[in-house]
């Protein structure tokens, strides 16, 4: 099994344009995302997977400063850039995160991972309030720390579904999830050791300047603890200042 983290970027986000590079602590946002992938035991490749368009050409640039691989393909048809991506590097297993989720952690990944293998699941997903239809009595994580597991095979699929391709609407793995009847599908759900993490309310992803000075000042408060600060850490943080 060859495992790739797909990282999902691109600098053309309408409500926030270029976030994926403004700084955090000096280094931009996907970077400080990338460090803390980096950490991960179950990752054989980290890909930053951005589009063909002009906008992308420094997110580009910034991936071979960081020596990780990068592919670009559709700006629109995200999953043609996953599973291109995935297949350029010879991953046969893909973990698709979200550029503007920065507090993802390597410890979170792999134990979505582990879940996906021993499961044998076709899709695996830390589930949030994102998912309704599936969110009935499960403990959920917050929004902004998503980690997706899923086969190459399975994501090829995805042209069985033309209604889902460059749909703005839906997310590129919502042809999986939205066919439970289909796919194997296991939900990774915030109890046991992630427990301090049921907290559906929060929101740690950025999508406007408001939630990217939350998450600096996350950064600045917890980088000091540990470079790879974890997200008990950050749980500590934000019951201490009644952030929760």
């Amino acid at each position: 099994m060859s495992i790739g983290a797909c990282i999902v970027a691109r600098l053309s986000s309408q409500r926030l344009p270029r976030k994926n590079m403004m700084k955090i602590l000096g280094k931009p946002m996907i970077e400080q995302l990338i460090r803390r992938v980096s950490q991960s035991k179950m990752i054989d490749n980290i890909i930053l997977a951005t589009s063909s368009d002009p906008s992308d050409d420094l997110l580009e640039d910034h991936a071979n400063k960081l020596k990780i691989g990068c592919y670009r393909n559709s700006l629109n048809d995200i999953m043609k850039r996953i599973t291109r991506a995935a297949e350029f590097y010879n991953c046969d297993t893909i973990v698709e995160l979200l550029g503007d989720n920065p507090l993802v952690h390597s410890d979170l990944i792999d134990d979505v991972i582990k879940f996906f293998i021993k499961g044998g699941y076709d899709y695996a997903a830390t589930i949030t309030s994102e998912y309704s239809q599936f969110v009935l009595n499960r403990k959920l994580f917050p929004i902004g720390i998503r980690v997706q597991v899923y086969s190459i095979k399975v994501a090829n699929r995805y042209r069985e579904f033309p209604e889902y391709i460059s749909n703005s609407g839906k997310h590129p793995c919502s042809f999986i999830f939205d066919h439970p009847e289909l796919f194997n599908i296991g939900y990774f759900e915030a109890k046991g050791s992630w427990a301090f993490l049921n907290k559906p309310d929060l929101n740690f992803a950025v999508n406007n300047k408001k939630d990217l000075t939350k998450i600096r000042n996350i950064f600045r408060n917890c980088y000091n603890l540990h470079t790879n600060f974890s997200l008990n850490d950050v749980a500590d943080y934000l019951d201490i200042n009644n952030m929760n």
